[in-house]
């Protein structure tokens, strides 16, 4: 009988644990679209008011930014100091191959930054600063997408990870 009982809390806690995990995908997702801002915004304040290099810039965002979004940028900005052959667009898109696991983004996400990766270093000021800010409206609206899915499933997942460990404990019992 305290088998049965042992088996039944390990099964119940393990469905639970697996449920919180897939539900802990959907914040990190939205806590990646939040620092993607973040870093963007600082991409446009480097570009218009501090007239810093670009891989300068992107290297001191991605040492202040962190987690997938800072290494994104990091990576893009030694790409472009180690390799001086590659355009910014190449570097950008490397990099976001690279990580593209790793930052938790949507496809509709990766196709805005590769869109983003292809259009920097191709302008002006104003053009950059205002193709960043685009680029930041579409995340932003992006975010909102993401707090809704992130609202409404990661409860479900929570639920369902404890409600499926105790179906499955009365099986098994």
């Amino acid at each position: 009988m305290i088998i049965k009982f042992i088996n039944s809390c390990v099964i119940i806690t393990v469905s639970t644990i697996i449920g919180f995990e897939l539900a802990k995908r959907y914040a990190i997702r939205v806590r990646e679209l939040c620092a993607m801002q973040g870093a963007l915004s600082r991409l446009e304040t480097e570009i218009l008011h501090f007239s810093s290099s670009l891989p300068e810039a992107l290297i001191e965002i991605g040492k202040s930014i962190g987690g997938g979004t800072g290494k994104l940028f990091y990576l893009t900005g030694q790409t472009l100091i180690e390799k001086k052959n590659h355009t910014v667009a190449d570097a950008w898109s490397s990099a976001l191959e690279q990580l593209k696991t790793e930052l938790c983004f949507a496809q509709e996400e990766i196709e805005i930054l590769h869109r983003f990766g292809n259009q920097l270093g191709n302008s002006d000021k104003e053009g950059q600063a205002r193709f960043i800010h685009l680029t930041l409206l579409q995340m932003q609206e992006e975010e909102k997408k993401a707090r809704a899915i992130r609202d409404k499933n990661s409860r479900m997942y929570r639920t369902l990870g404890i409600l499926c460990g105790i179906a499955l404990t009365i099986l098994l019992l």
